[in-house]
């Protein structure tokens, strides 16, 4: 009862704590949501910085697909592809660089990195030396930077006097093969005014200038995305890169995130209840009383063994000693059966007419048909004896 009872309060001070803790670190607010815009938000990871390029007088429209890879808008737009395909063919990659040199300007991450002992699947990129090195390892479909610590980097850009911010992976970067480029961030950015770069040959961004547009390529685009676009100036970055007069395309994939990821970035206090009390369902249901059981043998015992066990119950209960008697009874009867004579004998004249006839002493026919054993010795004695008479019975 007692044990109970404590349980009970364990746990009713467990379901405080996590009450208390909620109501501390949660506070219920209102927030007005535009009814069309929930649904975007859910597959198009780009339609914050879509809203925010219309309000700052910037032609912008966000679409899904590859038909604006098929089809290319005007020269005089941009287009920004969230995950560059991998699989776009020769020719297409080829018009697509046309189209920049005919004053368009590209915006593009590529998807996966290069190696040097594959394909890097991106024909556009070989052609303009530009390759994307490091890890692209997540955990439960987030990477492992964007589950650490935010550690921005500053640079400058062209125009701007005060350094700018933004956040990128450290685990991804560039490498430009040809010559410098004509806009970067490298990566490590710069720490202050005027310093240089940790590694100029490694960069987040990388613009180059292609006939009358540009290409701009980043090692990766999370500063775009609806969750980080508000932070540091990932919104300015945006803005100041996308100058050409025309309007700005946003490409991306219209893909769900894996159920993992938005458990993860979405209900991660429940997965942690979730973990809790699955982690203590299990140590209730191992908990067990009293000592361990030995494993059952169902094997067929031998006779030996069922003996064995028969007089260690007996002698338990001290019950050896009528055990003893009724052994020596059933002997003296089979001696009666088979010489009728002794029926009619007292005690002292049967043992010593048995023991003329068995070949046993006198001595020893007494202690095994007519004495009680005193001690183990003596009864282990009187066992042999009584089956020596057993066997002898005929030779009276």
């Amino acid at each position: 009862m007692r044990r109970r009872l404590f349980q009970g309060a364990i746990g009713l001070l467990l379901l405080a704590a996590g009450i208390t803790w909620v109501l501390k670190n949660y506070e219920q607010v209102e927030v007005e949501v535009e009814a069309n815009i929930a649904e975007a938000v859910k597959t198009n990871p780009l339609i914050a910085a879509e809203r925010f390029l219309l309000a700052n007088g910037h032609p912008a429209r966000s679409v899904s697909g590859r038909g604006l890879i098929e089809q290319l808008p005007p020269p005089s737009d941009t287009l920004i592809i969230n995950n560059l395909f991998s699989s776009l063919s020769a020719e297409r990659e080829q018009a697509l660089l046309d189209w920049v040199k005919d004053g368009g300007h590209l915006f593009i991450t590529p998807k996966k990195s290069w190696s040097k002992n594959e394909n890097s699947g991106y024909g556009l990129l070989d052609k303009l030396g530009i390759h994307r090195h490091g890890s692209d390892f997540t955990f439960f479909g987030l990477s492992l930077d964007a589950l650490a610590d935010d550690e921005s980097i500053r640079f400058r850009f062209p125009g701007i006097d005060a350094p700018l911010e933004a956040f990128f992976r450290n685990s991804t970067w560039l490498h430009s093969d040809n010559r410098p480029p004509d806009f970067s961030i490298p990566r490590g950015g710069l720490a202050g005014q005027g310093d240089a770069p940790e590694a100029p040959e490694e960069y987040h961004l990388v613009q180059l200038e292609q006939g009358k547009g540009r290409v701009t390529v980043t090692s990766d685009n999370l500063f775009l995305t609806n969750d980080l676009i508000g932070k540091h100036d990932h919104a300015w970055l945006l803005y100041h890169l996308t100058t050409n007069p025309g309007e700005i395309w946003l490409l991306y994939d219209k893909a769900m995130p894996s159920l993992w990821k938005l458990l993860v970035e979405q209900a991660s206090p429940l997965l942690a209840a979730a973990a809790l009390l699955l982690t203590l369902l299990l140590w209730y249901a191992m908990r067990r009383s009293g000592p361990l059981l030995e494993p059952v043998d169902y094997r067929r015992r031998d006779l030996i063994e069922h003996l064995e066990a028969t007089s260690r119950f007996y002698r338990r209960n001290g019950e050896t000693p009528s055990i003893a008697r009724s052994t020596q009874e059933l002997v003296l009867g089979l001696w009666q059966s088979q010489h009728s004579c002794l029926a009619r004998m007292r005690e002292q004249d049967q043992a010593d007419w048995i023991s003329d006839h068995s070949g046993l002493a006198r001595d020893e026919v007494k202690l095994a048909l007519f004495t009680d054993a005193t001690n183990r010795e003596q009864l282990i004695r009187q066992g042999q004896l009584i089956q020596l008479l057993r066997l002898r019975i005929h030779r009276g």
